[in-house]
């Protein structure tokens, strides 16, 4: 008889210890300190903080209607904010490659639309912890009239894409295309695909297809064999002057937490990707 209330005791016991470390578990970015030297996060806690995006569906944008800031990052950092403990937020949307440029002349203090590292951008910037992955896809108007399927068949054709973005880089290094056109908006950069100034546009996979999703009569597609080089794939991660090496540890420590406890992956399923987006596994050609 004694056996119900011992199994009883033992069943209560476990639910407290579990009550407790998920309470431990909530309370641990607050009861960790983030005071290596520079004073970042805490000036960030006390004086709040910029966050700095662009007009980047899915990831960054403005809502045309609320005037609003919206997307996946700005979505995961208003999470990272909270974490933190940083409750003065305010936000700058630039063109796309002004947002580097905005973050090292001080009027701001974190890029939040997600850039890919590379050693041309270590040089001035420092990197957090990754989010997520994802990489590029290519779209064409509607029946692939050039018969563009990969990266050779870009040879001799006009190409679009964000300017300072990696397929940017990617792309200005090639010395075979007709011409290659720069933008600061996916918006602009589809309208001229749709009209004809363009014969391919290289951009983010999910930013075509949610465009697609968004625009099921628009004259173009994706094209669906395409297969992206390794360069082009990468994680997604946020940009903090080198100097400000304190707040960079504790957003790191948020996104690590983030992914870990589930929160950034119901984020990023909103906006059409997949648990599959939150691991990067190598791509070969």
């Amino acid at each position: 008889m004694r056996m119900v209330p011992l199994m009883f005791a033992s069943l209560l016991a476990g639910l407290l210890a579990c009550s407790s470390a998920l309470a431990a578990d909530a309370a641990a970015i607050s009861g960790v300190r983030f005071d290596g030297g520079d004073g970042s996060f805490r000036r960030a806690v006390d004086n709040g903080v910029t966050f700095v995006i662009a007009a980047d569906p899915p990831s960054t944008f403005q809502d045309n209607k609320t005037n609003d800031f919206d997307g996946a990052d700005v979505r995961i950092f208003r999470e990272v904010a909270r974490r933190l403990g940083i409750t003065k937020v305010s936000w700058n949307i630039v063109p796309f490659d002004a947002m580097i440029p905005t973050l090292l002349s001080g009027r701001a203090d974190v890029i939040v639309d997600n850039l890919h590292e590379t050693e041309k951008r270590l040089q001035v910037v420092a990197f957090t912890s990754p989010a997520y992955w994802y990489g590029s896809g290519i779209a064409v108007p509607r029946g692939n009239p050039a018969k563009i399927h990969n990266w050779a068949d870009f040879a001799g054709h006009t190409v679009g894409t964000l300017r300072g973005s990696i397929n940017h880089q990617l792309l200005g290094e090639r010395k075979d295309l007709k011409e290659l056109k720069l933008y600061t908006s996916n918006e602009a950069e589809f309208a001229d695909l749709i009209a004809g100034r363009i014969d391919v546009a290289m951009e983010d996979d999910i930013k075509i297809s949610q465009f697609l999703k968004q625009h099921p009569t628009a004259a173009l597609e994706m094209v669906t064999d395409y297969k992206p080089l390794p360069q082009e794939y990468g994680y997604a991660r946020y940009a903090l002057r080198k100097s400000d090496v304190d707040l960079n540890s504790a957003v790191s420590r948020a996104l690590d937490e983030m992914r870990a406890d589930g929160t950034l992956g119901s984020i990023i399923a909103q906006f059409g990707y997949t648990d599959r987006n939150l691991w990067y596994f190598p791509v070969k050609n």
